[in-house]
């Protein structure tokens, strides 16, 4: 236990490094992405062990959620729901795209076409990961090729978002700030509460340590019910511990053993990237959500970090990841019935 402890503590110091470092440097997301990048780099160094604790991540997911849930207002759902049609179709686009892209990867290098499919998809790893045990695709590749997805959408969205979008950061900050009405302190026991419950409903709902607490948050906030505001220091351990969470979860090790494939992944997924940005121009063009949200809302994949982007960079974080959480649901619903008719026909 103690030796856990020294280890945890370790690996939090090494994050909040590259959290300050990050912050300094005025690079998007520091809290999140230093942590990951400054772990990485201690991993080079040999024997060097990281560790991270479960349940401290599930309480700064839904730390996170209640702080997405918290910009949510009467106005979110009337500007959502004309949207849900056209995003839908955005979105299966680009899980077509994907699919395709992967299935054409099969052709040019030796691997089964169940495991590529699975490594492309963009978003719900818990769920991919049960496909490919279920579907008999290789899951440790799997595991990689989302791994690559992932830090590819972590690193390359926030930076191109941040300068795309920059011109307009500085007058966001002050507004989110602005909006917050501090409620209560007894209010405080409503996050518990949704917390706990998004903990029961981890087996049926997805993401569910996030969405419950952020749903819960945006239903009482659209009802105009003041909650006890947390403190910002509560949201920066929660975004540093999800750093240090996906920092310790990445391994240099599986990469390199990865090898070729994943050069043909990492393609992939800046393909994925740099066709959700057009997306989401086109997105924009026929609605009335600015650039940045209709942006990052297509983003293939992390609704905190999308959100958390959206802040920073004048996009409405209530609609991103109310959009986001829709394409989390096309993924998690629906596209496994979809895969299994596909694999089906692959095989005849």
């Amino acid at each position: 236990m103690a030796g856990f402890l020294t280890r945890l503590l370790i690996t939090y110091f090494i994050g909040a490094v590259g959290g300050f470092l990050y912050t300094w440097l005025h690079l998007p997301l520091p809290w999140i992405l230093g942590p990951v990048t400054s772990l990485l780099i201690y991993k080079l160094v040999p024997n060097a062990r990281t560790t991270a604790s479960l349940r401290l991540r599930k309480v700064s997911f839904s730390i996170l959620g209640i702080q997405i849930g918290s910009t949510f207002t009467a106005a979110t759902l009337t500007t959502v729901v004309p949207y849900l049609v056209p995003y839908t179709v955005l979105t299966l686009l680009l899980i077509a795209l994907s699919l395709g892209s992967a299935y054409l990867i099969t052709r040019w290098v030796k691997l089964d076409v169940t495991t590529s499919l699975l490594g492309s998809i963009p978003g719900g790893l818990s769920t991919v990961l049960a496909l490919s045990e279920s579907f008999n695709g290789n899951t440790v590749l799997v595991t990689i090729f989302q791994t690559i997805r992932l830090v590819a959408v972590l690193f390359i969205i926030p930076f191109s978002a941040t300068h795309l979008f920059f011109h307009q950061t500085q007058l966001t900050q002050g507004a989110v700030l602005q909006q917050a009405v501090d409620g209560p302190p007894w209010t405080g026991i409503l996050f518990i509460a949704a917390f706990f419950i998004g903990v029961l409903l981890q087996r049926w709902v997805p993401a569910s340590l996030v969405l419950v607490p952020m749903l819960i948050t945006a239903a009482l906030q659209i009802n105009e019910i003041a909650l006890f505001q947390l403190p910002n220091s509560a949201y920066l351990f929660a975004q540093l511990t999800i750093g240090v969470y996906l920092g310790n979860s990445i391994s240099v090790k599986d990469l390199k053993t990865a090898g070729r494939y994943c050069l043909y992944f990492l393609c992939l997924a800046i393909l994925l990237i740099a066709t959700s940005f057009g997306f989401g121009y086109l997105f924009s063009s026929f609605t009335n959500l600015n650039t940045a949200t209709a942006v990052l809302s297509l983003a293939p994949g992390g609704l905190i970090e999308m959100a958390l982007t959206a802040q920073s960079v004048n996009g409405d974080p209530s609609i991103v990841s109310s959009l986001q959480m829709i394409r989390l649901l096309t993924i998690v619903l629906i596209l496994p019935f979809f895969l299994k008719w596909l694999f089906k026909k692959l095989q005849y």
